[in-house]
């Protein structure tokens, strides 16, 4: 069960998850960190695996998308 928020992960934990998801997705790590910290979602790192919630990483690949094109 997911507990935890990104904004509550550790440093190297937020950062291991940027880099996850911005090279899974093609965008820039400042869109992804962007994304993340407004977004805030429930998220775990296990296993050197990102553990998220199959709706919330929908909705956060939809808000990359909209920040790339607003900032594009």
């Amino acid at each position: 069960m997911l507990t935890t928020y990104y904004k509550d992960l550790t440093p190297e934990k937020k950062q291991f998850a940027i880099h996850r998801i911005a090279s899974k997705t093609d965008f820039t790590e400042e869109i992804v960190k962007k994304v993340l910290q407004r977004y805030n979602p429930l998220m775990e790192i296990q296993k050197n695996r990102i553990v998220i919630n199959r709706n919330s990483y929908q909705k956060l690949i939809r808000e990359i998308h909209k920040e790339y094109s607003l900032s594009g």
